[in-house]
């Protein structure tokens, strides 16, 4: 019999292919022709059950087994998401990785998480050295799956950004993804009829809270190939984006009054939110919503309405938090099992508490993130926070991400170096107008004494830089 949870009595999708069947609960498949959306496809929660069990039944018969785990190498797709929910159908582990790595990169993270099988899709160029290779196929012959419903089980990995060392590999049950996605839908209106753009990739926590909320809620999923990606915003209610997408959106046609803008709810991160940006999209109808999150709290940790505040709001449902000698701890039901290292489970925190290494402070009714504890170095004995600098940096018209990292010197020990990423080509005009802005917004000790542009190979779509790469590529520069 499954076991009967606080959230559902039995799969998530089977719950909504008996409340409600016919109701759409994903589209894929549609591509851009002459700017116009064709060939969507779409599934109702009966067939997503349906084929859901198919696809479970196919992974038993080439031999997956409970608890084991199925690394997923690939761009967001129809396929991924059949292989995550056949995944957790059969009670194995699902850990996504990042198909723009390198061929090395990828072997060393599979090496580490001991996968037992690995699916990837054919035009993957890739040789991998771990896991036997599966396929999505539908079953030879119809079979029971013999697994229930377990809110507690460990069902995904997920690798942490790696921002200042090796990626470590959050264990999350289904609970606790639900309990995130509980928590951020009790301040976020998104209802059973509305749509969430599949806009992070799934093998990012971001892009699996997305996943959750849609399952939590029993909406509507919409998956887009990028080149349909801007055409698909004006189609659904909600998406998660960087300030720079939104911009986009209200630049375009859709954006400025065409009437066929459907899009309600945004969820913005990945970078400093302009507050006429945020009045802007209110303006025509789109609520911005801003916050602070975790690979390790399964996302979000508190949110609030976007504004002119650098605040990120107040802590959600199913999640606590304190700061203890300025530095943010958080706890709860979103929180992770632990990490996953030679195929065991160790806590990710000594006791209740889960230190984030993020220094805090509260001012008025919301959390303020100061930056990184394990960022901050010294320059002629003086303390130098890199986000402190970074915000200065992001109020330049010009700058779209911006990073400040130590160099060492032999007079002041260390000095700061900006890598940036602008709307233009970083010419020495440009580096002139950002050193003058620097010098009229921040004390002399902080300012970088060299700009150098964010390399491409570096830049992400709303997921985080990881400074541990972009020291090493500092290091090479002359």
């Amino acid at each position: 019999m499954a076991e009967v949870t606080q959230y559902f009595a039995t799969w998530p999708w089977q719950h909504w292919a008996e409340e409600r069947p016919s109701a759409v609960a994903l589209s894929f498949g549609a591509q851009c022709v002459d700017g116009e959306c064709i060939g969507e496809q779409r599934f109702s929660w009966a067939e997503m059950s349906h084929r859901v069990d198919e696809y479970a039944q196919g992974l038993i018969e080439q031999g997956v087994k409970r608890d084991q785990m199925i690394a997923v190498v690939a761009p967001n797709s129809i396929q991924v998401i059949w292989l995550i929910l056949a995944t957790l159908r059969i009670g194995a582990r699902y850990v996504g990785l990042n198909p723009k790595n390198t061929e090395i990169e990828l072997n060393e993270q599979l090496a580490r998480l001991k996968n037992d099988y690995i699916w990837y899709p054919a035009r993957t160029v890739h040789q991998f050295t771990t896991g036997k290779r599966l396929h999505l196929l539908q079953p030879e012959q119809p079979r029971i799956v013999p697994v229930t419903w377990q809110q507690t089980r460990a069902a995904t990995l997920t690798l942490t950004s790696g921002s200042t060392g090796v990626p470590k590999a959050a264990v999350h049950t289904a609970e606790n993804h639900l309990a995130s996605a509980e928590g951020l839908l009790e301040v976020m209106d998104f209802g059973s009829d509305d749509s969430w753009l599949l806009s992070l990739p799934l093998f990012h926590i971001s892009g699996l809270a997305i996943l959750w909320r849609w399952l939590y809620r029993g909406a509507k999923l919409v998956v887009t190939e990028p080149a349909c990606f801007e055409h698909s915003l004006t189609m659904v209610t909600h998406a998660s984006l960087v300030p720079t997408q939104l911009q986009r959106l209200l630049a375009s046609k859709h954006g400025k009054g065409s009437g066929t803008l459907v899009l309600k709810q945004v969820l913005l991160g990945g970078a400093a939110i302009p507050a006429s940006l945020t009045d802007a999209a209110e303006c025509i109808g789109i609520s911005c919503w801003c916050g602070y999150g975790m690979t390790e709290m399964g996302s979000t940790v508190t949110a609030k309405k976007a504004d002119a505040s650098g605040g990120v709001g107040t802590v959600l449902g199913n999640r606590n938090f304190m700061i203890k000698d300025g530095e943010v701890y958080v706890q709860g039901a979103s929180l992770c099992l632990g990490y996953y290292r030679n195929k065991m489970i160790f806590p990710a925190c000594d006791g209740e508490w889960f230190a984030t290494r993020d220094l805090g402070e509260w001012r008025g009714n919301e959390l303020h993130i100061l930056g990184r504890a394990d960022n901050m170095f010294i320059s002629g004995g003086e303390n130098i926070q890199p986000e402190d600098v970074e915000k200065v940096l992001m109020t330049h018209a010009s700058v779209r991400q911006a990073f400040v990292l130590p160099m060492d010197d032999a007079e002041f020990g260390q000095r700061p170096i900006a890598i940036v990423d602008t709307d233009s080509v970083l010419s020495n005009d440009v580096i002139a107008s950002l050193e003058i802005h620097m010098t009229d917004n921040i004390v002399s000790f902080k300012r970088p004494i060299r700009y150098l542009a964010l390399p491409k190979e570096l830049a992400t779509s709303g997921i985080k830089v990881s400074r541990k790469q972009l020291s090493e590529w500092l290091a090479q520069q002359s």
